[in-house]
């Protein structure tokens, strides 16, 4: 049967019927809607019993370290109101009140066009259409999403509407797009120039215009987080695209380093518009994470990813000036809304600085030779024999961006610069490694200005303190610092024996293999760590952790408690096994079975992808009452989420799994499977430990 769909769906796409975002007949009459899954992705064991191999349902659901875990949505269901089905895969993600009775879920899809296959066309206000990623809002009854996890309901019983989270956007030099036809343009296949280049015929796109190119990590940051008048003015939707695109293009006749490059994007929540902010980097992110400046002038952000492929690389942050124009002028009040928006939020004047080691103290770091052509910083993660803290400071390099009718290539902006020589601040050289950091965490006490990064490549985890953050600020004298001093901790080693994972008696991959150990050769360690959230909670300091290893015994996803004083790990080299998805061992993908019936495609692997603290949003006063949004604004949020024990603490996340992107994920144009899930913890008391 599956067969004769795949045909019809190749016939009518070949007579050039064009049936995007309405239901196909036979095809997509039996698409589900939102919610309506209620089978999980997430393992705690490998399948063995029948029912565990059964299409539609889910394997051992018997988690050692969660309470429950249930579906909130899965890629390939559709709303029933309006048509548009959920896209993949599932990554950054988040969720807030969209009124007193609504969560919002909010998650976005990193697709990477026909590099795999196209989603369905985003259609914008101005006609333009985007194919590719996609940002999905999914709303819910707030009473029941807050009672989801106490019941046997499905999420359809409390769904009620889905959308995208914007509906304009602008690109690199500060235009509307609008459709190609009639002269619009988007970063990755624009040159500086302004000549729009197409890719070659096998990456042609069909279902749009243009591509967003893989939105991965995202954040949400509320309106002075951290307090009256610091941080952001307004509540933003903070991605990027990423990764390198080189490959799309014919061979000889572009480099991407001669485009625009991939574009970093503000979202204004409330008024529906994405902004492309070059002042940010032209470069591609993984991550980008607002960090309190203890400022209200400035705005501090940590931004995690791959460089535009270009590496080695050092750690980045990047530090605006709220008020200003491009030349560091203050803002006219006739100046359009993009840039009133963007300057109110430091994003039109500012610089990204890396973090560079004193020349004197590399040697204590057991590099003998400074070599910016060398991955020093992952030397340092392997060397078990290193000193776990280290000084530093994170340095400007000598580019920024000067403006809309300004905006160069992302080959001339500061991707080379890193590594030049004549570029190295005085008595210090930048700390470069490989580039493929994936997600960085902000320690969610906002009286600290620290944060911790994913070291992917080498599988490591360190801690980075600004401890002088404000005075660095004060000194400036209204413009940017010099420099912003760094202690850097060695949270996890990327070395043999430095983590494994507590899995009960749970934890049983393929082979007879444990997840206290990765993969089929059993290392003690963190591999390919990606997803990253620290949650602060009444009695622990926690990092939820993701791994994208491309293990074929399934990919991991633990706890790992932080010791607050020193951001090491408690329970060194010990962390808590809470589930595991995919692998090409895994016993559900050959038996061809999937959470969404008939939605198996191929044996692969998959990837947790990121989790956010909603505890806040669901739990309820002495009176009974939820906390009405002006209750939750500011750092109040936060400082709910962190009265509330571990164990009591209600979570949201997201798997990714391209092995379920069959059946109604291909029909409805969703690109590779995945599923929002929510999800609490239940951690032994003795292995938390309360901090103030």
């Amino acid at each position: 049967m599956q067969k004769i769909k795949t045909v019809f769906v190749l016939l009518i796409s070949l007579c050039g019927i064009n049936f995007t975002n309405i239901a196909l007949a036979g095809s997509h009459s039996s698409s589900l809607s939102i919610g309506e899954v209620s089978a999980v992705i997430a393992e705690a064991s490998t399948a063995d019993e029948p029912s565990e191999l059964t299409d539609g349902q889910s394997g051992d659901t018997d988690f050692p370290y969660m309470t429950n875990l249930k579906a909130l949505a899965t890629v390939g269901e559709k709303d029933p109101s309006n048509g548009l089905a959920l896209t993949g895969y599932p990554d950054g993600n988040a969720a807030w009140l969209a009124d007193n009775d609504t969560v919002r879920v909010v998650y976005q899809s990193e697709s990477y066009a026909n590099y795999k296959s196209e989603t369905y066309g985003w259609a914008m206000n101005s006609g333009v259409k985007f194919t590719g990623s996609h940002i999905h809002t999914i709303d819910y009854d707030r009473t029941k999403f807050a009672d989801f996890l106490s019941n046997s309901s499905k999420a359809n019983t409390m769904f009620k509407a889905s959308g995208k989270l914007f509906s304009d956007v602008y690109n690199m030099t500060g235009d509307l797009v609008v459709p190609k036809s009639q002269g619009g343009k988007w970063g990755n296949q624009t040159l500086a120039d302004g000549t729009l280049v197409d890719f070659k015929p096998d990456y042609l796109l069909k279902e749009g215009d243009f591509f967003f190119q893989s939105f991965c990590g995202a954040w949400y940051e509320k309106a002075h987080r951290y307090g009256a008048g610091l941080g952001f003015e307004d509540d933003v939707w903070l991605t990027a695209e990423e990764w390198n695109i080189q490959s799309f293009f014919a061979e000889d006749t572009i480099s991407t380093h001669d485009t625009l490059g991939l574009a970093s994007i503000v979202v204004d929540i409330k008024n529906e518009v994405a902004y492309s902010a070059p002042a940010l980097g032209q470069s591609g992110y993984e991550k980008i994470l607002p960090i309190n400046p203890n400022h209200p002038d400035y705005v501090v952000m940590v931004m995690a990813g791959y460089n535009h492929g270009v590496e080695p690389a050092p750690l980045r942050i990047y530090v605006g000036k709220k008020g200003l124009d491009a030349d560091g002028k203050a803002i006219s009040s006739m100046a359009p809304a993009r840039d009133q928006f963007l300057a109110r939020n430091g994003l039109l004047y500012g610089k990204i600085y890396g973090l560079a080691v004193e020349n004197s103290r590399y040697r204590g770091l057991g590099i003998n030779n400074i070599d910016l052509e060398e991955k020093m910083l992952d030397a340092y993660l392997k060397d078990e024999n290193a000193p776990n803290t280290f000084s530093g400071k994170f340095f400007p390099s000598s580019y920024q961006w000067k403006g809309w009718d300004k905006t160069v290539s992302v080959g001339d902006t500061e991707i080379f610069l890193w590594g030049d020589k004549k570029e190295q601040p005085k008595g210090y050289t930048f700390f470069v490694g490989d580039s493929k950091t994936e997600h960085p965490a902000v320690d969610p006490d906002i009286r600290n200005t620290r944060y911790v990064q994913n070291m992917t490549n080498e599988g490591g985890i360190l801690g980075v303190e600004l401890p002088n953050l404000l005075n660095e600020l004060r000194a400036a004298n209204g413009d940017l610092p010099e420099s912003i001093s760094a202690e850097v901790v060695r949270t996890v080693g990327a070395y043999e024996g430095a983590l494994v994972l507590d899995v009960a008696d749970k934890g049983v991959q393929p082979g007879n293999k444990t997840a206290a150990k990765w993969g089929e050769d059993e290392q003690a360690k963190i591999v390919a760590n990606d997803g990253l959230l620290w949650a602060k909670t009444a009695d622990a300091d926690l990092l939820i952790l993701d791994e994208d290893s491309g293990n074929p015994q399934g990919e991991r996803k633990y706890a790992l408690v932080l010791d607050s004083s020193n951001m090491e790990l408690l329970n060194k080299g010990k962390g808590h096994f809470l589930a595991f998805a995919g692998g090409k061992n895994n016993p559900r993908a050959a038996a061809e079975i999937a959470a969404y019936p008939g939605a198996y495609s191929k044996t692969t692997s998959s990837e947790f992808s990121g989790s956010w603290n909603i505890s806040a949003l669901v739990a309820k006063k002495a009176n009974g009452s939820f906390y009405t949004i002006d209750e939750l604004a500011g750092p109040a949020e936060q400082m709910i989420n962190s009265s509330i024990p571990t164990n009591e603490s209600t979570f949201i996340g997201v798997v990714q799994h391209a092995g379920e992107s069959g059946g109604d994920v291909a029909a409805n144009k969703g690109d590779q499977g995945g599923q929002v899930f929510m999800f609490r913890l239940n951690l032994p008391s003795q292995d938390l430990f309360a901090q103030k």
